[in-house]
């Protein structure tokens, strides 16, 4: 038997693919008539889009196929939302455009299959979210998925009550589970338990307690909702992406380094708490900073350590801090707040990518810990791939942090910046469905439901000048 879920009202109607009303169309426009291989082209893009159309297109009149592509093109172009105008921090936003303007020029120029197939983003990985979201609509319109008892408690190789239920509410999201008669919570069970923790932002310890309780009973349509709200986001980062870049998934909490388009090197990172989010954004790093200072901001001397050196007299001499010019400073030192190597960017909200003394923190599966700066696992590994180029390698550089000296190397090159935010991704894994720690796939599903996007506030980063 599967259930279903009352979602609240914003994901419900974020559930369904939400596409802003067409632009009007004038009189002319729909009055001239689509060639064949025209409206072959157009239905073939509306068939490849994240929601294809529910009414078969290609029996649409000439009128209602341009119509729906202008609300497909509405959609996969990232133009629904106005990222800024819902929350400051989220500044990675698409360039604005006049679709319909852009429809009447392929048309004249013989491109119209060649500009609606690149209506969408050309990532691979966005068109496996793609492909993702499809199995879940099915899994939707099938009815859903059982929900398990609330009290349900399984440890690894136990019998009891339950492990029944939980074969069936796996098998039904499609985990490859065994079916047995024996409500045991075996071995082969624990182990698809651990895949499905990883794949939720859990610590795959393989107990069903009360974490992952309650990431089984979130509906399927909760979750093809969670699928939408990321495919929004993805269209709203550049395209096409720079072969060479640094991309970091706040809501995974990880960086990955690209050079000539493929992945070579993945780290864990530490990223703003609840309080402090980090944003979204587009930079460039444009230095390496070794040994560097921390400028500690006001509002994390003020509210955290000068509260302390209050209390312990001796606080700030053993963590190395001094005033300069009535400032606050953490001097150079592997006990600093940046650890060893930082890296420079220009933003407006004042965060940095930076290492860090705290190494414990990237074993966790939960990473929201800093006050909006980026700490990174692999700091040195990211400067040496960065820095190879200009002749440093990483003996030179273990050198020079050697020193103890402050040292900024300008990048010959600055490196394309992207911050995203993705609580949905496939990778190797599988589809990854990770918590929503800053709450922004809800506010996102409200502002799509809204429409038009009513200005809201944001918490500001206190990562200031390096800090966090």
């Amino acid at each position: 038997m599967f259930l279903r879920f009352r979602l609240p009202a914003a994901l419900a109607l974020a559930a369904a693919f939400l596409l802003a009303p067409p632009p009007a169309a004038s009189q002319a426009e729909d009055e001239v008539a689509l060639s064949p291989p025209e409206r072959m082209a157009v239905v073939r893009a509306l068939m490849s889009g994240a929601a294809p159309p529910e009414v078969d297109p290609a029996r649409l009149s000439d009128g209602a196929l341009r119509a729906r592509l202008l609300e497909h093109a509405h959609a996969e172009a990232g133009q629904r939302v106005r990222p800024r105008a819902i929350n400051r921090l989220w500044a990675l936003e698409p360039e604005v455009r006049d679709l319909s303007a852009e429809w009447r020029a392929a048309r004249s120029q013989g491109r119209l299959a060649a500009w609606a197939l690149a209506l969408s983003p050309a990532d691979s990985r966005y068109q496996a979210l793609v492909l993702a979201r499809r199995r879940y609509a099915a899994i939707v319109q099938a009815g859903g998925w059982p929900a398990l008892p609330v009290d349900l408690r399984l440890q690894p190789e136990t019998a009891g009550a339950g492990a029944a239920a939980l074969r069936e509410r796996l098998s039904a999201e499609g985990f490859a589970v065994e079916a047995e008669a024996a409500d045991i919570y075996d071995a082969a069970l624990v182990a698809v338990v651990r895949t499905f923790q990883g794949l939720h932002g859990l610590e795959p310890d393989g107990i069903v307690g009360p974490a992952t309780l309650a990431a089984l009973n979130v509906s399927a349509q909760a979750r093809l909702a969670q699928i939408d709200l990321n495919l929004e986001r993805w269209r709203w980062s550049p395209r096409p992406p720079s072969p060479d870049r640094l991309e970091v998934d706040v809501g995974a909490a990880t960086a990955t380094l690209f050079q000539a388009g493929a992945p070579v090197l993945s780290m864990r990172v530490v990223v703003g708490d609840t309080a402090h989010p980090t944003p979204m954004f587009a930079s460039q790093l444009e230095a390496v900073v070794l040994n560097p200072p921390w400028n500690v901001p006001a509002s994390i001397a003020s509210g955290e350590i000068l509260p302390r050196a209050a209390r312990d007299p001796g606080y700030l001499a053993r963590h190395n801090y001094v005033f300069l010019g009535g400032r606050l400073q953490q001097r150079p030192g592997p006990d600093n707040a940046l650890g060893q190597v930082k890296f420079d960017l220009p933003t407006p909200f004042g965060v940095y990518l930076h290492d860090t003394p705290g190494r414990a923190a990237f074993s966790r599966p939960v990473r929201t810990l800093s006050h909006g700066c980026m700490r990174l696992e692999k700091p040195r590994e990211l400067a040496e791939r960065l820095l190879a180029a200009q002749g440093w390698d990483r003996a030179a550089l273990d050198a020079a942090i050697a020193t103890g000296e402050t040292q900024r190397i300008a990048l010959a090159a600055p490196m394309p910046l992207v911050v995203t935010y993705r609580t949905a991704f496939v990778d190797e894994a599988g589809l990854h469905l990770l918590p929503d720690p800053y709450g922004w796939d809800a506010r996102l599903a409200r502002a799509l439901a809204a429409r038009p996007v009513v200005l809201g506030q944001s918490v500001a980063s206190d990562c200031e000048a390096g800090g966090g």
